[in-house]
C-alpha cells in the first residue's frame, strides 16, 4: 500500500485544505508525544499561522502548520514554496498571545535530511524550543502503520488489505466492539430515561420495597418478623405527607378486633397507612372508597388506613415484600400520588432486631421501574432503644424482639430516592 499512500498524499487532496488539515491533525494524534490535538479553523478563517493546536507532553503549548501543494513532485520550485510557507507560518505562530514552545510542520513534499535540518534551525532561531517536520514519507509511514489505517481510509479513501484488516482488528477489535456497544447502550439508556420521565407524570399504582435476606430461611429460623417502611415525601401532595407500609407474619393479624394480638394463622399480612396533614372531611375529594377512617397516634400524627393485604408464605424465604398500592378498581377515586412525587423522598425502615441481622439489600420498585437498590455500605442498623409512633399494635411477646431502625449509609440518617442520580 506504500505506493498508493504516497500517490494519494501527492494529489488526492488537491485544493481541499479543510481535509488536509484534518488529516494532519489525525497524524499528529497518532504521535504519543502530543495530546488534546484539534484543528483550529479547517473551514477557513484567521488562524494566526497555525492550523492545529495541541499539547506537547507533559504540558508545553504546541501548534501545527500545514503546507501542501497540488500534484506534489518535489521540484525545486515546490520546495522553495514550502520553505517560504514554513518560515511564514513559524513567524506568524510566534505572534500569538500565548507563544507556543513547539512548532510542527506538515507537508506532502519529500525533504532531504539537510533540508529538514535547515528548516528546523531557522525555526529554533525564532524562539521555538522544539521543531518537528512531517514530510510526505514520514506521513506515509504513520498512515500505513496500524494506528494510522483508520485515518488513511477516512481522508485518503484507501481501503485496508486483508492483512491490514487482520492487524487492525487484532489491535483495535475489542475497543471498536466496546465503542459500538457503548454507543448503543448510551442511546438505549437515554430513550429509557425519556420514557421514565414521561411516565413519571402518571398516577402511582404500586410501590414495593423488597427486603433481600442473606439466604433462604426456614419458618423456624425466621420466626416472627415485621418490616415497615416509613416514606416521607419531599413536599406534601394532596394532604399526603408520609406513607407507612410493610409486611409481617400472620395472615389474620389485622382482622377486625385482633389489634395487638398474636396471630393464629400462618401466612403474611401487609398494613398500609397514609400520614395526613389534616383530618379527612366527609364528602371531600380527599376521601375515596379505598380510604378508611383516620386515627391519631400519641404524637398527634394523623393516619388514614387505606388498604391491607394478606396471603400465604412459601418457606424457605430469601426475601420479604412490603407493598403500598392505590385502589385496584377500574375507576380511581380521589387524589392519587404520581410516580414523580416520590423523587427526593426519604425512607426509614423499622424491623425487628433479629430480622435486621439477616438483611442483605433493600430494593425499591414503583410500577414497572426499579428506583433504587441499597446494598452493603448504603444502609446501617440503628439499634438504639425506641418505640415508633405508628398506628399499628404488636403484642408484648413479639416486642421482646425489639424494634431497630434501618437508616442510610454512613453519615446519612435516611435513604433517599433520587430520579436524577446517575
Amino acid at each position: 500500500m506504500s505506493n498508493t499512500t504516497t500517490q494519494r498524499l501527492k494529489d488526492h487532496l488537491n485544493g481541499n485544505q479543510p481535509t488536509r488539515e484534518r488529516l494532519c491533525a489525525a497524524v499528529m494524534s497518532i504521535d504519543k508525544r502530543f495530546a488534546n490535538v484539534r484543528p483550529r479553523h479547517p473551514e477557513g478563517g484567521h488562524d494566526g499561522g497555525a492550523d492545529i493546536d495541541a499539547v506537547f507532553l507533559p504540558g508545553r503549548i504546541a501548534v501545527g502548520a500545514v503546507g501542501f501543494v497540488n500534484n506534489a513532485n518535489d521540484s525545486k520550485e515546490q520546495k522553495k514554496k514550502i520553505s517560504e510557507k514554513f518560515e511564514d507560518d513559524a513567524n506568524a505562530a510566534l505572534g500569538q498571545v500565548e507563544k507556543p514552545a513547539v512548532f510542527v510542520f506538515f507537508t506532502n513534499i519529500n525533504l532531504t535530511q539537510g533540508e529538514h535540518g535547515t528548516l528546523k534551525k531557522k525555526a529554533k532561531k525564532l524562539g521555538f524550543e522544539e521543531v518537528d517536520i512531517y514530510d510526505r514519507e514520514r506521513m506515509r509511514l504513520a498512515l500505513d502503520n496500524v494506528d494510522g489505517l483508520a485515518a488513511r481510509f477516512q481522508f485518503l479513501d484507501i481501503p485496508m488489505s486483508a492483512a491490514e484488516q487482520a492487524t487492525f482488528f487484532a489491535k483495535w477489535g475489542d475497543d471498536v466492539q466496546s465503542l459500538v456497544a457503548t454507543g448503543f447502550q448510551r442511546v438505549e439508556r437515554t430513550l429509557n430515561r425519556m420514557l421514565f420521565l414521561q411516565e413519571s407524570e402518571d398516577a402511582l399504582s404500586e410501590l414495593t420495597v423488597v427486603y433481600e435476606l442473606h439466604r433462604a430461611y426456614t419458618q423456624t429460623e425466621l420466626g416472627h418478623f415485621r418490616a415497615l417502611c416509613l416514606l416521607t415525601l419531599r413536599e406534601p401532595k394532596h394532604n399526603i405527607f408520609m406513607l407507612l407500609f410493610g409486611t409481617t407474619n400472620g395472615s389474620d393479624r389485622f382482622e377486625t378486633g385482633r389489634d395487638g394480638q398474636i396471630p393464629q394463622r400462618d401466612g403474611v399480612s401487609g398494613p398500609q397507612w397514609t400520614r395526613l396533614l389534616r383530618p379527612l372531611q366527609t364528602g371531600s375529594e380527599e376521601v375515596s372508597s379505598e380510604q378508611g377512617s383516620s386515627v391519631s397516634t400519641a404524637d398527634g400524627k394523623i393516619w388514614a388506613q387505606n388498604g391491607r393485604s394478606h396471603g400465604a408464605l412459601d418457606y424457605p424465604m430469601s426475601m420479604l415484600r412490603a407493598r403500598y398500592g392505590h385502589a385496584g378498581s377500574l375507576i380511581r377515586m380521589g387524589p392519587h400520588l404520581r410516580l414523580r412525587d416520590l423523587d427526593g423522598a426519604m425512607m426509614i425502615h423499622y424491623l425487628n432486631a433479629s430480622l435486621a441481622t439477616k438483611l442483605k439489600k433493600i430494593h425499591v420498585y414503583a410500577d414497572a421501574y426499579k428506583l433504587a437498590e441499597f446494598g452493603e455500605g448504603r444502609f446501617s442498623i440503628d439499634d438504639q432503644t425506641f418505640t415508633p409512633n405508628i398506628p399499628i399494635e404488636f403484642p408484648p411477646e413479639e416486642l421482646q424482639d425489639p424494634w431497630v431502625k434501618i437508616r442510610g449509609g454512613r453519615f446519612s440518617s435516611a435513604q433517599h430516592l433520587d430520579f436524577y442520580d446517575e
